[in-house]
């Protein structure tokens, strides 16, 4: 696949450099109207101020050193006021390009620049006990778009569900499960999601309730047995119900790693930031401090780990266990500090040599009276949108004429491509 993007981004520069001495790394785009071109460049534009010329005249300049060097790959090239470039290919590269999407199929544009490299990106992640919400689908959708490409360029591309099943989220829940005695054969995810919402509801006005919830979630993190039980219970619940959603939505992620699998890996994380004097008491908790932002809690005050803690042991065993030369989290933007907390203890720690870690923030869907709260009650499931959207599309289906001749079998199997 020819690159004409940079093939015309380097014959600009020349010509810019060539012509004014100017040295820079010109913006070739798609044009948004077919009459502008294949391709449309602004450079006379950004150097019309410097050069103090008017930009028609730094684009019919630039135009004619491009035109004298007569490329095989340009039909044309207009100049068109303010300033711009305006890019036509030739016929006969574009036939050369079909010809090469016709031999290539759907192996066309990919390529091997990622060969010999890998990279893991955690995506989804949605957490135990509650229902799929529509807000952990933009995670997923976009986090398989990346795995996706970045397979295509030849990376040895690895997919991690990171579930969340570990925190004080689930020693409300081991507390709401045992007062009540609840049967654990008889507990739903719509059940689970009832008792989360429920607890904050009375805990406002009974503050001891969260201390028992922490006590609980202490009690998990010791390995008490009851508790391991019930919350082995609730995971088991989960999972089924998540490969539920993700077989509607046909997708398959590579691994599905709770936070709970890195329990080894947070002792080890703990021992290391305190051998390297990373860490310091405070209030009775322990902190990690960093030069231009907030402190990051590693230990709370009864010993009980953070999310802060367990990303740090999730990237301890994958560069363990994989060796990625990077990582990417496709996460929410609400999560950008954390994540800058995340990376800068993993460059004090000397984990980032020769690495890589993004965070791939994706915007919140909000309500009108702010953003989503499972424990306020106020979430929308994913699955009464995907039922709502494949009812929608049964009736577009129907209308089409492409569903004509089509059995039903067909018509449903093709409800979500016509």
């Amino acid at each position: 696949m020819a690159d004409f993007k940079k093939i015309l981004q380097e014959e600009v520069k020349k010509a810019v450099l060539d012509i004014y001495q100017v040295n820079l790394e010109p913006n070739i785009e798609h044009p948004g109207q077919s009459g502008h071109g294949d391709y449309s460049s602004n450079v006379a534009l950004l150097l019309a101020k410097d050069l103090k010329l008017p930009p028609v005249k730094i684009a019919e300049e630039v135009s004619q050193m491009i035109k004298k060097r007569k490329l095989s790959v340009l039909r044309s090239l207009e100049v068109v006021a303010p300033g711009f470039l305006n890019f036509w290919l030739s016929d006969d590269v574009l036939i050369q390009e079909v010809a090469e999407i016709l031999k290539s199929k759907d192996k066309y544009g990919s390529s091997s620049s990622g060969k010999g490299r890998k990279l893991v990106v955690e995506y989804s992640s949605p957490n135990i006990a509650k229902r799929f919400g529509v807000g952990h689908l933009r995670s997923t959708v976009i986090g398989q778009a990346l795995f996706n490409l970045y397979s295509f360029l030849g990376y040895q591309t690895i997919g991690d569900n990171h579930l969340g099943d570990w925190g004080t989220q689930f020693g409300i829940l081991l507390f709401q499960i045992t007062d009540k005695k609840l049967p654990l054969k008889k507990l739903t995810i719509e059940k689970l999601e009832e008792l989360y919402v429920e607890f904050h509801e009375n805990s406002a006005d009974q503050p001891q309730m969260m201390e028992e919830a922490r006590s609980w979630f202490k009690k998990l993190e010791d390995r008490d047995q009851e508790a391991r039980r019930i919350w082995q219970a609730v995971v088991k619940l989960s999972v089924a119900e998540f490969d539920r959603i993700y077989d509607i939505l046909g997708i398959k992620i590579d691994h599905s790693y709770g936070e709970s699998s890195y329990e080894e890996e947070m002792k080890e994380v703990i021992k290391e930031v305190r051998n390297k004097g990373l860490s310091r008491k405070s209030q009775g908790a322990e902190i990690v401090e960093f030069p231009n932002i907030p402190p990051a809690l590693l230990l709370k005050s009864d010993g009980a780990t953070t999310y802060f803690t367990r990303d740090l042991a999730t990237i301890r065993f994958r560069l363990g266990e994989w060796g990625p030369q990077k990582i990417i989290y496709e996460v929410g933007a609400d999560q950008k500090l954390h994540f800058q907390q995340v990376f800068a203890a993993a460059k004090m720690l000397g984990w980032d040599k020769n690495r890589e870690f993004v965070h791939v923030a994706h915007g919140l869907i909000r309500f009108p009276e702010g953003k989503m709260s499972t424990r306020r009650g106020k979430t929308i499931k994913l699955e009464d949108i995907l039922t709502e959207a494949v009812k929608r599309a049964k009736v577009v289906v129907a209308k089409s004429a492409n569903s004509k001749g089509l059995s039903p079998k067909q018509k449903e199997a093709n409800r979500y491509y016509l």
